[in-house]
């Protein structure tokens, strides 16, 4: 017996007796409140996705890249996809925006900490999980394994063409209302294999490979690093701290509250300028952006002494596309992507470093850049 859930993205997600048994706990019920992409939706409105639906989608997908890398254990798929569904219950308020704020813990550690106890392990245990299994559970979906074998499991999950990705950028794109993050998932799935203990992908699917990740580089410039998501995001921490400094909430207890904790003390702070930046647009504009680093700091000092530092937003935006390898099958030989692919050998890191300033000063900042070029 299963129930299914609708999903735009999936059409269809079956979920199982056990594992409604940890979808109907608090600790990830709040996954509701917790939008995927934090501020994002103040610029693409229909953003308003939750970690709760991509949650569901990296499980559904899991399964898929196990299936489709030839394991068989039932036992272990169990597991695999209660890893995919929980391995983001650790987040904070609006996600990736303020993990920075839980100090020297990340979303992976406080994921971890919740699995290993309180109402998640006794629901584990509830339907029929040793502490074993949920050992391993945890190993999988908080990038911790303990040997070969169990990288390769975690990967499904976590890698470079793993469930997490392979949910996000799709569902990302789909409501952020973009074209960029779409790519043949379908292909990919169909054309996994499994080589000498590596994860890899048929050589025929090499196209739809570089689709993934020119999908994940068009949506980190177009979207996750747009130029007032990223001030947005800026402003939205310095109010969440100035709230910490008050003792309205302990950085202790931030993983336990969600986004609407926060809003509902924002909305009653109507002429507090930290909320108006955010809530009202006026946040701080862009007056300048590069990709070179020596020019960044060069300006940034340049404008630092023309103005009250108080009055300038620094912001230095870095991702790679890929963060490691990932192999093509060609007949029985594994290659790099980069090595066959003349695109993926030359997509260069993404590196944006913008300068923002109060509104009012704009004008002043963009003369003074004008003069001194």
């Amino acid at each position: 017996m299963f129930k299914e859930i609708s999903d735009p993205i999936h059409q269809f997600i079956r979920v199982y007796p056990d594992e409604l048994e940890i979808l109907d706990t608090f600790t990830f019920q709040r996954l509701r409140y917790v939008k995927q992409l934090g501020v994002t939706y103040m610029v693409f409105p229909s953003a308003q996705h939750t970690r709760f639906e991509h949650s569901l989608g990296v499980m559904n997908l899991a399964e898929s890249i196990y299936v489709g890398l030839g394991y068989k254990d039932k036992k272990l798929m169990k597991v695999i996809r209660l890893a995919g569904l929980l391995h983001d219950v650790g987040h904070p308020p609006f996600s990736h925006t303020t993990e920075v704020l839980l100090g020297d813990k990340s979303h992976e550690k406080v994921g971890k900490e919740l699995v290993l106890s309180g109402e998640l392990n006794e629901r584990l245990k509830k339907v029929g999980f040793s502490q074993e299994d949920i050992e391993l559970l945890v190993r999988l979906a908080f990038k911790e394994p303990k040997d070969e074998e169990e990288r390769v499991l975690s990967h499904i999950i976590t890698g470079e063409l793993g469930a997490d990705r392979m949910d996000y950028l799709r569902r990302d794109a789909y409501f952020c209302g973009t074209s960029y993050g779409f790519f043949d998932y379908g292909r990919i799935l169909g054309h996994l294999e499994r080589i000498n203990g590596k994860e890899c992908v048929n050589k025929s699917a090499i196209r739809a490979l570089e689709s993934f990740f020119l999908g994940r580089f068009f949506m980190y410039t177009q979207v996750y690093f747009h130029k007032v998501v990223r001030i947005l995001s800026i402003h939205l921490l310095e109010l969440i701290k100035d709230y910490m400094e008050k003792g309205l909430f302990s950085k202790e207890k931030f993983h336990q509250l969600t986004d609407a904790d926060l809003i509902g003390l924002a909305l009653k702070e109507k002429n507090n300028p930290l909320v108006r930046r955010l809530f009202l647009r006026e946040h701080f504009r862009e007056v300048f952006s590069t990709n070179n680093w020596d020019e960044y700091r060069q300006v940034k000092e340049f404008l630092k002494e023309k103005l009250d530092e108080r009055e300038l937003r620094f912001d230095e935006a870095e991702k790679n596309v890929m963060d490691e390898e990932f192999y093509l099958n060609y007949d029985g030989v594994l290659k790099g992507l980069k090595e066959v692919s003349p695109l993926m050998k030359n997509l260069q890191k993404i590196r944006i470093y913008r300068i923002y300033v109060e509104p009012r000063l704009k004008s002043h900042a963009l003369q003074y850049l004008k003069k001194a070029s």
